[in-house]
Order: C-alpha cells, then structure tokens, then sequence
C-alpha cells in the first residue's frame, strides 16, 4: 500500500483560494492521503466555507476547535483509501492567529498522531497537479538520506514561468531561487536533483525527520522558517532535494502581500533572526553592520517614495530583534487592517 500521507494546510481569511486548492488536491492520483486544514482564527466565515464545500462534494469533514497552547490532538476515525484524492479532512479551528509555524506544527503533530509516514506542508494560496504529490513521494523512497523533498513551482498568472526550482544559500545565508522567471518550456529538468533549501510553499517531510529535528520554530511566526528548517535539517546530517516531476502553481503575494507592512516587518526581523541562529560570530557581526547601514539609504528611498508605513514598520522589526521579541508583532492586527491588499 502507498504510504499514508497528511497534506497539512494553513488558512487565514482566505478561503477562496484554500477551496480552490482543495479542489486540485481532489483531483491527485494519490490512493493514501488525508487533509488537514487549520484555520488561524479567520474572520471571513472561512470554516462554514470549507465545511460546506465537503459536504457537497461528498469529503467527510471531521472538526475540532483548538485553544492555543492547550491544544489536544485526537486521533482521526479509520475510513477506507480505496479513493485517489481527498477522502477524510480534518478541520482544525484555532481560537486566535497562531502564525504559520505554530499551525503547521499543530498539522504535523496531528498527523504524526495519526501515522501518516509523510506529512506534505502546503500553501492555501497553491493549484497542485494531478501527478504533483506521487512524484515527489517516488523521490523521497528512491533517494538516500532525504530529509526534504521540494517540486517546481510556477506562478499561478503565468504557469509556464518558474518561481522555484530549488534554492540557493551563499555564505551569508543570503538566499535565491534558481531559474526564477525562466520559460519552463525551455528547461529539462533532472528527475532529482539537490537543493540548498526547499520552499516551504510546497515542503515534504518524512516522518522520521519530524520526529529528530522537530517542527518549525515558533520564533519566526511567519517568514523565514523554511530557509531555518531546511538548515536545521541539513545540519542533521540530511540531504534536501526537488522533484523535477512534481509540479505545482503559486499565486505568489496572496498571504500578506508583496512589499506590504506585515511582510517587511516579518520579512526585516526574521531576517535578522536566520543570521543570528546560523551563521558564524565573525560572519554575524560583519551582517549585522552592512545590514544597519544598507538600511540609510533604503529608508531614504522608501522615503522618496512616500512609503513611510515601510520606514516604520522597520524600524519596529530592528527594535524587536535587539530587544528580543520573536512571534508574532504586538501590532500585526493594527497593520493588517491598513493592508491595501487582503487575502480575501
């Protein structure tokens, strides 16, 4: 038989595009799977939404509400996986925005809880393909030591364009994608191949690594713990690798925007958070400086562009990180609803 797998999805006020993954997921040639979906105290009906879209394709929705941090994980009823696609969803509802890192651990501990051997972290904002999920699991059995399976993922307006096809560190723990707005038409990719880090858009974990190295760290709330992940893991001794088979599409921006105030803090803090955990004392410090610095002339610019919510909402990130506030931002409600762009 297959080996059972958990696709684990978080969701905030954004039910549209999580039903709209859900719908892809039902469409996955895979015979051994069930769907978790915690919903992070959202505020657009989004659990009614879900619940009722199981009801009318016929998916047995199970449902818990959880209060953070008692949270009580029960095991899931037996059904049978004689059906490919989604069976069985468990809908876990959060009673406040635990962050991204905190609800995937609550789905893999629940996952973990119902042994599943493969637990597939995915983004509600993504549309996966039929073949996706079988193909990064055919790597993760035929490879050696594999720690984190990743797939290639496109952007969702442009689905023949590349968003990550693996990533990259460089010494300074700076981070790229590989072929990043490349035509994939164009590029043959390996059937397997390594990578630096895998995207947490689109992460596989076995079980056995959850197990070792754990779950994401809360500290980072949002942002940032798939670059700490993938390192945690590697340094465990683990390889990381993609799935050149395994496709997938990501309406990238859709959780808190691009260049948005709750993504510059997230994305200033953590940042800065990543160096601290990993990168050498001298190296550390040398980062630090260039860093605070690079910061005068940006701020300058967000300045000249009349993007004074980006200066602020820096600056709070920098202040957090010397003063040693990790989770989620004091203001991250506040600036949300400034937000000109919004999940739903």
């Amino acid at each position: 038989m297959a080996p059972k797998v958990a696709i684990i999805i978080l969701n905030w006020n954004g039910w549209p595009d999580t039903i709209e993954c859900l719908e892809s997921i039902s469409k996955v040639n895979y015979p051994n799977l069930d769907v978790i979906v915690l919903d992070n105290a959202s505020s657009d009906g989004s659990p009614q939404k879900i619940i009722d879209w199981c009801r009318q394709t016929g998916v047995l929705c199970e449902e818990s509400f959880q209060r953070y941090p008692y949270v009580r994980i029960e095991p899931l009823s037996q059904i049978d996986y004689e059906r490919k696609g989604i069976r069985r969803l468990r809908l876990i509802r959060l009673s406040s925005n635990i962050g991204f890192c905190a609800g995937n651990n609550i789905g893999m501990t629940q996952a973990a809880a119902n042994g599943s051997e493969y637990f597939l972290i995915l983004n509600n904002d993504t549309i996966v393909s039929p073949d996706s999920l079988e193909a990064m699991i055919t790597a993760a059995q035929q490879e050696n030591n594999v720690g984190l399976v990743g797939c290639i993922i496109c952007y969702a307006d442009e689905p023949n364009t590349i968003w990550f096809s693996g990533g990259v560190f460089d010494k300074w723990l700076e981070s790229s994608r590989r072929l990043n707005g490349q035509d994939i038409t164009n590029v043959v990719f390996e059937e397997v191949f390594d990578t630096h880090w895998v995207s947490g858009c689109a992460m596989l974990i076995p079980r056995r690594v959850y197990e070792e190295i754990g779950g994401f760290d809360e500290d980072f709330f949002i942002w940032s713990e798939e670059w700490d992940y993938s390192l945690r893991v590697k340094e465990a001794g683990y390889r990381l690798i993609v799935s050149g088979h395994s496709i997938i599409n990501h309406k990238v921006g859709h959780s808190l925007g691009v260049m948005q105030p709750l993504s510059y803090y997230y994305g200033t803090r953590n940042r800065l958070l990543l160096k601290r955990k990993h990168l050498p004392l001298s190296r550390k410090l040398s980062f630090l400086l260039f860093f605070l610095f690079s910061r005068i002339p940006r701020f300058i610019l967000f300045a000249l562009q009349g993007r004074w919510d980006l200066i602020q909402c820096g600056c709070a990130a920098i202040r957090d990180y010397f003063v040693g506030r990790t989770g989620k931002w004091a203001a991250h409600d506040e600036w949300f609803e400034r937000q000109e762009i919004r999940p739903d």
